[in-house]
């Protein structure tokens, strides 16, 4: 979920004074307690206090270089009430908050769009995230802002009771209510970018060429050209447009296995055919194999199909147009659609 935190953007003013990960802006806040995790890029995670005393949760706090994520979990076995009323707040100014930051604010006034903050009812769940983009917080770069130091005001109807996530006893200098809020430092420790997985992956079919009944587990009709090598092939009987699924890593035939990456799609006119691979979830191509012929395919090896693409830097689309008629008028027409898919 995205959030809308208008007002905070007032604190871009103070993001001009930030030049690098080593400033720490005077914030002049009390209590700035932080608990940190020894790689900042894992998070911080705060507990969550119900009826002022019981630790029933923890609130998690992170970002990458888009998004800050804040998750408020349950951990209390006791408490089947779950999440439900869930408000929350995130800026660098206390002050902002509704009471002027000296009081404990109120829930209800906490997540209205005009001080800065959103609202969301989680429904009795366990566990409930906001995803909040930095560009709604005024920070277009965050490399510009490490270490900057955010104040979030979570509150949560929980288990029955108020509750707040956080370990800085908020102020209550007009008043005597009990809140709690967290201290976080925005973390540009991200590390090494992850090494993408990659698969082989194919467009589902409604024909198998395996003869092993193990990688056939839906019973589809087989070319029987191997016992076990899983894939799947497309059989056309009439010109129109067509889309499959396109699974990667989907072992004897099993898409509980496998990973939905994207769709082909296929326009056959009668005499030709454009064929569109749309690789999809953040994954992309460096390599795709097509099939597309009138006689059934006899080979499963992809490096044989006739039709051969390869992306430097990969792809996460890809179109072949291909001669394609039923020059028999018997059995119709034939595709076998692979790639090479990597994904994060």
């Amino acid at each position: 979920m995205k959030a809308t935190l208008s007002a905070v953007a007032i604190f871009i003013a103070a993001l001009l004074f930030v030049s690098s990960c080593s400033d720490s802006p005077n914030l002049n806040a009390p209590n700035q307690t932080i608990q940190t995790d020894t790689t900042c890029a894992s998070g911080t995670t705060y507990p969550l206090i119900a009826g002022q005393h019981d630790t029933v949760g923890t609130l998690h706090v992170s970002n990458d270089a888009t998004n800050i994520y804040i998750t408020y979990t349950i951990t209390d076995p006791e408490c089947t009430e779950g999440l439900n009323g869930l408000h929350l707040w995130v800026g660098n100014d206390l002050s902002l908050l509704p009471g002027g930051g000296c009081t404990r604010p109120s829930p209800g006034q906490l997540c209205q769009p005009a001080f800065g903050g959103f609202c969301a009812d989680a429904n009795g769940a366990m566990t409930y995230t906001f995803t909040i983009p930095f560009t709604e917080l005024g920070i277009i770069n965050v490399n510009e802002v490490c270490n900057l130091q955010l104040y979030v005001v979570a509150h949560a109807e929980a288990c029955g009771e108020t509750a707040f996530g956080g370990n800085v006893i908020g102020p209550n200098t007009c008043g005597n209510a009990w809140w709690f809020y967290a201290a976080y430092n925005v973390c540009c420790d991200f590390g090494p970018p992850p090494t993408p997985s990659c698969e082989t992956a194919f467009a589902k079919g409604g024909w198998v060429w395996t003869t092993d009944p193990k990688s056939n587990p839906e019973h589809l009709p087989s070319l029987r050209l191997t016992r076990n090598r899983w894939g799947w092939a497309i059989n056309l009987l009439a010109p129109g447009t067509y889309t499959y699924d396109i699974w990667a890593g989907a072992g004897l035939n099993k898409i509980q296995n496998g990973t939905l990456v994207g769709t082909l799609t296929i326009v056959w006119n009668g005499t030709s055919a454009t064929v569109t691979y749309n690789i999809t979830g953040g994954c992309v191509m460096e390599e795709a194999h097509l099939y597309a012929g009138d006689p059934r395919p006899t080979n499963i090896a992809p490096g044989q199909y006739g039709n051969t693409a390869s992306f430097d830097p990969p792809a996460a689309s890809h179109t072949f147009t291909v001669p394609l008629e039923n020059t028999n008028g018997t059995d119709g027409v034939w595709l076998i659609a692979h790639a090479v898919v990597c994904c994060n």
